[in-house]
């Protein structure tokens, strides 16, 4: 009892699986593996981007499911607009601006916090103007800044190979002043070694709760009895 069941599908996407509720985001591509009918599913979409955001989730058949979507998304569900709190059923859901697009999702659920952060991230590109890179860095960091107090049960965030020696930054700062159970990397597309890369050198090497992910649709549960 009381484990988390999570299903890495590709990207960003994710299946959360508590006692009494299903959580998936981002779903991009991959296989959804067959659902618990008893419990309700939850579809968050932290943007518009293809690479977040698959038209695919209304597909989806399930006897209950409610989606909660940023704004600027056309389609049904219950639109989310960054830095808000939002009580839907018994979830608490907490919104962060994202960096980039849309929003980051705090969930308490099941007296357990979540963190998903869309693409809330410290995109710091090698090579752009420095007025973005600060940008960047300055909002990155004020967001996080809103959640410091909160401990998580689990934390998705970025870990992008394309933003080379930058690309640990955001994970690193959020560890560092951030309480959290467990870590899964994402947005790391195929580039699954690269992102190895990152967890095995400095800084990310000091952290014993991020969780590696080797191949799509790969399974974890954590709780209890199952440290990484």
């Amino acid at each position: 009892k009381n484990l988390m069941k999570v299903t890495y599908l590709y990207n960003s996407g994710f299946i959360v699986e508590l006692d009494k509720h299903i959580l998936l985001f981002d779903y991009y591509q991959g296989n959804i593996p067959p659902l618990n009918p008893n419990k309700n599913l939850y579809i968050f979409v932290s943007h518009f981007h293809y690479d977040h955001y698959n038209p695919e989730i209304y597909q989806i058949s399930h006897p209950k499911i409610t989606y909660i979507i940023d704004r600027k998304i056309n389609n049904k569900g219950i639109k989310v607009h960054p830095g808000k709190l939002y009580d839907i059923d018994d979830l608490h859901i907490q919104t962060l601006l994202s960096t980039d697009e849309g929003v980051a999702f705090i969930i308490k659920v099941e007296n357990k916090y979540i963190y998903h952060a869309g693409d809330l991230h410290w995109w710091h590109w090698i090579g752009e103007p420095e007025s973005d890179n600060k940008y960047q860095a300055e909002t990155f960091k004020k967001e996080i800044s809103k959640i410091t107090n909160i401990n998580f049960e689990l934390m998705m965030i970025p870990l992008d190979p394309r933003l080379e020696e930058s690309g640990w930054w955001g994970m690193n700062y959020i560890l560092k002043y951030i309480n959290t159970k467990y870590v899964l990397p994402m947005h790391f597309i195929e580039d699954i070694n690269k992102m190895h890369e990152y967890l095995d050198n400095n800084p990310l090497n000091q952290y014993n709760n991020i969780i590696k992910i080797h191949n799509k649709e790969e399974v974890f549960i954590l709780g209890e009895n199952n440290e990484y």
